[in-house]
Parts: structure tokens; C-alpha cells; sequence
């Protein structure tokens, strides 16, 4: 990520000895086209998904640069240490966007904040997605140990206009009960740097729309339920009418690599899915029925027999064919439960079990109070599935949740 510092440390250099007299002039003349203002380039601003609106800082500083700014503070150091905030606005327009160096020679130190103002493109349609942040228009706070205070002046539009930033694979939690955080690949020339910024709380959109367009129209055949605005499929089976994908929604992480996999929720955070009447969230009894649809019963471990090749191919009547790493036949589908390996997830981290491990909340606990989860997972040899137990810790699970209803 140096070379971002890099390339501002010639920009700025030429800010300190020319822009303190007057850079206005400098400003072109706007470019036709929307959006621009008098006296700022026109830049392409299209709107964002809202789970990336907000104030995002760098998980590393102390605080927004917001903040420093608002106060005429300093907060950088010198080496590679990420020190950037953005202020992500819904329709790309208005978006802000702070970072800071410290440069030395000799005796001298200098620290530099810049604020730019531009506007931001999202592009769903590259792979994977992108976020462009489009410099309109910059200021330049330079402290000194030379000197108390600052000084303050606009950056010249010759380098506002070499100024652009994009994040590649941007994705954000949704979280009620917990800070949300954003990841994302910001690139450095041709080089991908993993980025992680924090949320400032309250700066984001309350409810949030995190629909992955997967279930924007009902099927085109079958049943389904409609919550909100998503169609989500369903299918009869046994004595119960089951959703039989992921459940998307607000209040948690969803991961742009895998849409199908569902919003992936903390325990605690269940409440905030939204739930039609006559639905629920599966209780440890109605994921034990969903096995015994198919002749299954779980033994005194609370799984079925992994080895047991009869208990893996009706097991196999519940698992969506070809997404799954071991190859062996016995996914077949044939409940119509489609049942997808997409593990956990939690704010710092991702499983290892993709496409080896289902794992579903239940809103069941155990006798210790602990909640439980469905799972059914693939290892060498064997498939089994299991009603398990997730504790609560520190950094807790994430699992994505399925609705079912009495037929």
C-alpha cells in the first residue's frame, strides 16, 4: 500500500510550496455531465449497497480521521500502517474520503491530513465487485514540529484529478448487537491489499437492504414465500413445508463470494430476521423430523451413522447435488431440502469446511443453556449429519438459518 503514500508525498510536496498562495486557479473548468458542481470535475457516482453506507475507519487507528479533522488533531505514523477513513454516502455523491503521512528529513517533521471529496462508482457487474472513490476536490492540514498548529490549503486539481481509490470484493456486516466491520482488496497497481475498516456506529442505514438479488422474482416453478421483497422456494416434506435456501436479510455477514449461502447470523442476533406468520425457526425437534422424513434417526452422539452407507444415501435425499467436495454419488436432492456447505463465518474469520460443512441455526438450547445447530458434514469416507452445540464465546459463530412451518 505504499505506493499510495508515495504518490502523495510528490502531490503534497507540491501543495506545501504552491497551493498555500492560491490553487483556485488552477481548478478546470467543470466537465459537462452529471454529477459536477460549479468549480468541481465531473466524476462518475452511482448508488452503493447499503450495507457499505456509513463511516468506515482503519481497524488499526484509534479513531476516525473525522474526528482529528473536526478537532484540527493529528492521528499517523510514519511506516506503512494504514491511516484512511471514508465516509461512504447511499447515491455515491458527496463521498469523503482521509488519510495521513508523517514524512522526516533530518530534524524536521512533517505530518500531513488530506480530506478529499469526490463521488463513488460501484460496478456489481466485474469479478468480483468494485468500489471506485473519485477525487473531485482536496484540503491539506500540514503540521510541523517547526511550527503550532497547522496549515491549511486546497490540493491542486492537476493532483486531485490523479486521485483514485478502489476496493475490490467490498463487503460489510450488518450486525445490531456488535460493531460491523468492512473487508475488502484495496488495489495498489496490480497488487490486491487485504483492508479491514470499522463502522462508526450510527452512521449506517437502519434496516438495510442486503437482498443478493438471487430471490428479486418468485421461481419460475414450485412454491415459495415471499418476505418482503424476496421470493425464497420452498417444498413440502414430510408433516412440514420447508424453505429450502439460505435465508438473506439485514442484522448480519453475508459473503459476496458464495450469495447462495445466506445471511449468516450470531445466535443472539435471530431476532432480526424476519419471520412470515406461521413460520419459525426450526426447532432441534423439527430438523429431527426433516431426518426421519428420509428414515433417519440420530443415535445416543445425536448423529447418524457416518459410515453407514444406507444412513448416507437417504442422508445424500437432502444434499443439493455438485456442490459438495467429495463427489461420491449419494447427493442426490431428492427431498428438495438442497442442503449447501457453506460452514460459519464469524467477524474474524471464515471456516475451513466450505463445501464439506452444513451448518444451520436451530433457535433450540441445550440443558446448559447452550443454542444448537444442524449440521451435516462431509469428511474422508464419511457423511453424517448431528445436532451440535455452538458456545458462546468471545467472537461467536455465525451460521446461516432456514424458516419452516407445520404443512
Amino acid at each position: 500500500m505504499k505506493t499510495f503514500r508515495f504518490v502523495w508525498a510528490a502531490a503534497l510536496l507540491a501543495v506545501s510550496t504552491s497551493a498555500f498562495s492560491s490553487c483556485q486557479n488552477n481548478i478546470p473548468s467543470p466537465t459537462p455531465g452529471t454529477p459536477g458542481t460549479p468549480g468541481t470535475p465531473s466524476t462518475p457516482a452511482t448508488a452503493i449497497p447499503d450495507a457499505l453506507v456509513g463511516t468506515w475507519y482503519a481497524e488499526n487507528n484509534a479513531n476516525p480521521l473525522t474526528t482529528n479533522w473536526n478537532q484540527g488533531t493529528f492521528q499517523g505514523s510514519p511506516g506503512f500502517a494504514e491511516f484512511r477513513t471514508m465516509v461512504f454516502t447511499k447515491n455515491g455523491t458527496g463521498a469523503e474520503e482521509y488519510h495521513s503521512d508523517v514524512y522526516t528529513s533530518g530534524t524536521d517533521v512533517e505530518q500531513r491530513l488530506c480530506k478529499m471529496t469526490g463521488t463513488l462508482e460501484y460496478d456489481a457487474s466485474a469479478t468480483p465487485a468494485r468500489l471506485t472513490f473519485h477525487a473531485q476536490s482536496g484540503t491539506v492540514r500540514v503540521f510541523s514540529n517547526k511550527y503550532a498548529g497547522y496549515k491549511e490549503s486546497p490540493i491542486v486539481a492537476a493532483d486531485v484529478a490523479k486521485y483514485k481509490l478502489t476496493w475490490s470484493q467490498p463487503q460489510a456486516s450488518t450486525f445490531a448487537t456488535s460493531p460491523n466491520h468492512l473487508t475488502a482488496n484495496l488495489l495498489d497497481g496490480a497488487t490486491a491489499v487485504a483492508v479491514k475498516y470499522k463502522q462508526v456506529p450510527g452512521t449506517g442505514i437502519t434496516n438495510p437492504n442486503v437482498g443478493n438479488g438471487l430471490y428479486d422474482n418468485p421461481p419460475a416453478t414450485g412454491t415459495y414465500v415471499k418476505i418482503g421483497s424476496q421470493y425464497f422456494p420452498t417444498a413440502t416434506i414430510g408433516n412440514h413445508v420447508w424453505m429450502t435456501v439460505n435465508y438473506v436479510g439485514s442484522g448480519g455477514l453475508n459473503d459476496a463470494r458464495y450469495p447462495q449461502h445466506g445471511t449468516y447470523y450470531k445466535f443472539m442476533d435471530l431476532n432480526q430476521v424476519t419471520i412470515p406468520a406461521g413460520w419459525r425457526i426450526p426447532t432441534r425437534q423439527d430438523y429431527v423430523a426433516l431426518l426421519a422424513s428420509q428414515g433417519l434417526t440420530l443415535d445416543m452422539w445425536d448423529a447418524t451413522d457416518p459410515s453407514d452407507v444406507p444412513s448416507k444415501r437417504k442422508l445424500g435425499q437432502l444434499m443439493a447435488p455438485s456442490v459438495w467436495a467429495t463427489q461420491d454419488g449419494y447427493a442426490t436432492n431428492s427431498s428438495g431440502f438442497t442442503a449447501l456447505p457453506g460452514d460459519y463465518r464469524s467477524a474474524n474469520a471464515i471456516g475451513n469446511g466450505i463445501g464439506s460443512n452444513c451448518r444451520l441455526w436451530t433457535s433450540s438450547k441445550d440443558a446448559n443453556n447452550t443454542p444448537l445447530g444442524f449440521q451435516i458434514f462431509q469428511i474422508v469416507g464419511d457423511t453424517y449429519a448431528a445436532i451440535a452445540t455452538y458456545p458462546i464465546g468471545a467472537i461467536p459463530q455465525c451460521l446461516p438459518v432456514r424458516l419452516v412451518r407445520d404443512k
